[in-house]
């Protein structure tokens, strides 16, 4: 099953690699392939139950492995059907948990060597792979060989393609055919001595040495009492998570070396008073700016490796398999429910805003904003957290999270109800500015022009330009205006503002580069003239402030017919 979802993962990229670029179906299956995708561990975990289980009947074996693909469209429909920042959190947290329940799973009922299965499992991914690459880069080397030998013009989506099955067939096939059996019996002689020595001699001198610089480093904060912002975060969280990978590996040597043994006992103990400075910096941070997805996992990852250090650093005998289940249990409670990080972000960031709302009484009788009162005016500060927490919903959320605002408030409202414009303090003004670059995509860009008779392209160069008079019309486009206008014998035969039609493209082609025809293509007729636009491209920026469009460049192609 677990290859039968690899193949269906496969398939469906291979389709999208032969879509057009700027096919919309591109978008539609990104987030169907990643759901299937989460089939294979899911599908994985099942089976490796079932093997621990063998007395369960084959109906009921069926029956659950049918329940999986439901499981995956209430999946796509709760969260994956659009990818964005929660959504793409969200599927890294249930992959990442799947994936050590498929580890967790045969070790339930067993009571050692947890450690061992996943070094095998480690070893035999990394075996996997490399004998991946070494495939692949032998197929595509064949492929390119018959190209110059033979002129053959292989598309360049076929070593696409090569690359997905690799990867996503064989790659699956050869790991799992040698995943441990049930009744495989697996001991310290299983150990890898390439990762003993690397853990050994590299990695644990490595951490002792870190260890050493990092409490100088806390000694000098203890000296001059001041915290360094950004840094002491990142510095000790992934020292302390690279620590924790470390014991894990090395747990199972801890008797036949005593320097892991000292380094197991030691360093755990170390660790704690670090993550407690991580702590306190966070704090700070999110006492200031309050709770964010980001300051969230910090917290969240931080109390599981201060759990794991206490944990190493007080019980004897050790069983690493509940530091496991411990993480795929945070995994989950963080991207799911009302503990999740967004809720939790989400109630911070309104908290924040209600407090500065309740300090210049704009909080009316119906939990709606009112008119800031006329004697009052922002602080700086007051101005940059009624900033941040409007620009975070903008980014992350939705501005209809945000409590006490109207229902329809937009970031052009931002001057009317706050007296002041949008503005990012940490970015500075271009992010005032949403800037677009749309082109013509040419692959196939054909147009029926047999019912017109005149033809003209516009570049940046021709604006403003007559000199179609030869033909007995003068086709101009002032750039300064935007209007397009046609002139027989210098009357005005037809006036258009290219304006609108541009803001129209925008608004159907946000975040996009290359448009289709169809897309990029305006038509309007009159009792006089017909004309057809092709634009090749346009550019040009809007403010977030108040979404007014600023058009910077227009390049196009008009086709012409006047009416007898």
């Amino acid at each position: 099953m677990a290859l039968l979802y690899s193949t269906l993962t496969v398939i469906i990229l291979i389709y999208g690699n032969h879509l057009d670029y700027i096919d919309d179906m591109r978008a539609t299956l990104r987030p169907i392939v990643m759901t299937v995708a989460l089939g294979i561990p899911l599908s994985l975990s099942v089976y490796l139950l079932f093997e621990a289980k063998p007395n369960i009947n084959k109906q009921i074996r069926i029956l659950v492995q049918g329940v999986v693909p439901v499981i995956l469209v209430l999946l796509y429909f709760l969260y994956f059907r659009e990818i964005d920042y929660v959504s793409g959190t969200k599927y890294v947290g249930y992959t990442i948990a799947l994936y050590l329940i498929f580890t967790l799973i045969p070790y339930i009922s067993r009571r050692g060597n947890y450690e061992i299965y996943v070094i095998k499992l480690f070893s035999r991914f990394v075996v996997t792979y490399v004998y991946s690459l070494v495939l692949y880069l032998g197929l595509a080397a064949i492929l390119v060989t018959i190209n110059l030998l033979f002129n053959a013009d292989i598309s360049g989506k076929i070593f696409g393609d090569i690359g997905f099955i690799v990867a996503g067939i064989f790659a699956p096939g050869f790991f799992l055919a040698d995943i441990p059996k049930k009744e495989e019996n697996i001991s310290i002689k299983d150990y890898p001595k390439v990762l003993k020595v690397l853990l050994k001699y590299i990695i644990m001198p490595l951490l002792s040495v870190y260890t050493v610089i990092l409490y100088i480093y806390f000694g000098k904060i203890v000296v001059i009492r001041a915290l360094p912002e950004g840094i002491i975060g990142n510095l000790v969280l992934w020292y302390s998570i690279i620590s924790t990978i470390t014991f894990f590996f090395i747990y199972p040597l801890r008797d036949i070396n005593q320097w892991i043994k000292k380094f197991l006992k030691i360093i755990p103990k170390a660790i704690i008073p670090l993550l407690g400075l991580m702590f306190l910096a966070i704090g700070i941070r999110i006492n200031s700016y309050g709770i964010t997805e980001s300051r969230y996992f910090v917290v969240l990852i931080g109390l599981w490796l201060a759990f794991s250090m206490i944990y190493y650093s007080i019980k004897k005998d050790i069983k690493n398999i509940i530091i496991i289940i411990t993480l795929v249990v945070i995994t989950i409670i963080g991207v799911t429910g009302p503990l999740s990080s967004y809720s939790i972000s989400k109630w911070s960031q309104n908290r924040r805003f209600k407090s500065v709302l309740e300090k210049y009484d704009m909080i009316g009788e119906n939990l709606k904003i009112k008119s800031l009162p006329k004697e009052k005016s922002f602080t700086k500060e007051d101005k940059n957290n009624i900033n941040s927490v409007i620009l975070y919903f903008d980014r992350y959320h939705d501005l209809d999270d945000i409590k006490y605002l109207p229902n329809d408030f937009k970031i052009k409202d931002m001057n009317v109800i706050f007296g002041f414009e949008l503005y990012d303090n940490r970015i500075g003004p271009s992010r005032e500015k949403e800037f677009f670059n749309y082109s013509l995509y040419n692959k196939n860009t054909f147009s029926d022009i047999s019912d017109f008779d005149y033809f003209k392209e516009f570049n940046k160069r021709d604006y403003n330009k007559e000199d179609d008079r030869n033909i007995g019309l003068d086709i101009d486009y002032n750039i300064d205006n935007n209007e397009f206008i046609i002139k027989n014998k210098k009357e005005i035969i037809y006036k258009k503002s290219l304006y609108k039609v541009v803001k129209d493209i925008y608004n159907e082609n946000r975040k996009k580069r290359n448009i289709p025809i169809d897309r990029m293509t305006y038509t309007d007729e009159t009792e006089n003239i017909k004309i057809k636009i092709i634009f090749k491209g346009v550019y040009g920026y809007k403010y977030r402030s108040n979404d007014e469009l600023v058009i910077r460049n227009i390049e196009f192609y008009s086709f012409i017919k006047v009416k007898e």
